[in-house]
């Protein structure tokens, strides 16, 4: 008859408690962006080496041999050797060695190439740090959006009590004359508009637990709940949040590595005035034989080496205007942090005020909630003597479920200011 019904029917099971700590641990372990992210970073830490940055000689081992068999002719200069004329000739060569190749000076260019890769190296090691910091705020919101939703369905779950128990007694005066059948009416229609509020709380909280889940990227935890939410007796002070920003922030981070790289940019682009100077050495063995040549065999083993010099003198002014680019850009960079600070600091104080508002919203609506339980219990005392009427006894249940709604809904709002306000500071990580 009525949709109150269905929730007799429903089976309890035991349900793990997951606390926002074990939420925190899983998605460090488990989630496939901060894997990516994760393998990211040890590409570029291994790519931020000497050998990468070429600090280190080259060492090569080289070996060859060949075989040319044809016909020949050969004219000589001078008249102490006879021509040769259509004469099969065979030739064979070999040689082996080891090479070695180091630059010398290249204007401190290896040196400033090791040190823009190492910040590039730390550039991914703070993607990384982002990534999970993302990844963290998402559980986080998810975690409450349970947590609210838990709360919505308890307060539901008691208006339909208090619903079902009209309803009873409704039923109960009708059978005797001293309630109407609008009455009865009346009670079903509330039982019922209270049921579908509880039945769509209900597919939005398994909704925000799938949702979790996905991005905790585990099913271990098949039916759980979460912890109540619960505001800290303490308030955050905005200046501690502010030095912490200066120094966690995340994006402040990476703009401010992202500007030492093109430091080291601008000192590698410098280094091409200087002259370079490398060197060359080798030892191995030659074996050469040919049944044409003066010398018929003839091999060598020893060791070579060979010192190279390059200077670009005058390049068409190409030297001078990456040099100022470099600069450009330098200057350009530390603009652009200048510009995230600002913005980092005007959301940091935005949030704050949202926080504190919602701070002295949540101590309002504890009073005001209060102050409804109290009267809805004058309300049902009267109700149950005959004194209240279904309309204002009903108006009673409303304002207690939307001052415990209400109560729900600041204390959620509350906690995702406080999410915003560790993130902006960078202390979800530290």
């Amino acid at each position: 008859m009525t949709i109150f019904f269905v929730f007799t029917s429903l089976v309890s099971y035991a349900q793990t408690t997951l606390t926002i700590e074990e939420v925190f641990t899983i998605a460090l372990e488990k989630n496939i962006d901060i894997k990516i992210k994760k393998n990211e970073r040890e590409i570029a830490k291994n790519s931020s080496s000497l050998g990468q940055a070429k600090l280190f000689p080259s060492i090569n081992i080289i070996a060859g041999a060949g075989v040319n068999e044809g016909e020949s002719n050969i004219d000589f200069a001078t008249n102490e050797f006879p021509s040769v004329n259509s004469t099969e000739s065979e030739s064979s060569s070999l040689n082996a060695g080891i090479e070695i190749k180091y630059n010398l000076f290249n204007g401190l260019s290896s040196f400033y190439t090791y040190k823009k890769l190492n910040k590039e190296n730390d550039i991914k090691s703070i993607e990384l740090q982002i990534q999970i910091e993302q990844i963290l705020i998402k559980s986080a919101k998810y975690y409450y959006d349970i947590s609210f939703l838990q709360r919505q369905l308890e307060i539901n779950q008691k208006i339909i009590d208090i619903s079902l128990e009209r309803y009873k007694k409704v039923v109960e005066r009708n059978k005797y004359g001293s309630s109407s059948k609008l009455d009865l009416l009346s009670a079903e229609i509330d039982l019922n508009n209270d049921s579908t509020k509880y039945i769509n709380v209900k597919f939005e909280l398994n909704q925000s637990k799938q949702s979790l889940k996905k991005l905790l990227n585990s099913n271990n935890f098949l039916n759980f709940k979460v912890e109540n939410i619960s505001l800290n007796k303490k308030v955050i002070n905005f200046e501690t949040l502010k030095e912490k920003a200066k120094l966690n922030n995340q994006n402040i981070l990476l703009q401010k590595c992202i500007t030492e790289v093109m430091e080291a940019d601008k000192k590698i682009v410098s280094s091409n005035y200087f002259p370079k100077i490398s060197l060359m050495a080798n030892y191995g063995y030659n074996l050469n034989k040919s049944n044409t040549s003066l010398i018929s065999n003839q091999n060598d083993i020893g060791l070579g080496a060979v010192i190279n010099f390059y200077w670009n003198i005058f390049d068409g002014f190409t030297k001078s205007k990456m040099l100022k680019n470099a600069k450009i850009q330098i200057e350009s960079n530390k603009l652009l942090l200048e510009k995230i600070e600002l913005e980092i600091y005007s959301e940091l104080k935005q949030t704050f005020d949202q926080y504190i508002s919602n701070i002295n919203i949540s101590n309002l609506e504890k009073r005001n909630k209060k102050s409804a339980e109290n009267f809805f219990t004058r309300a049902k005392e009267q109700y149950k003597q005959g004194i209240m009427s279904n309309n204002d006894f009903r108006k009673a249940q409303m304002e207690l479920e939307q001052s415990q709604n209400k109560l729900n809904q600041s204390m959620y709002l509350t906690k995702l200011a406080e999410l915003n306000l560790y993130r902006i500071s960078g202390s979800i990580l530290y």
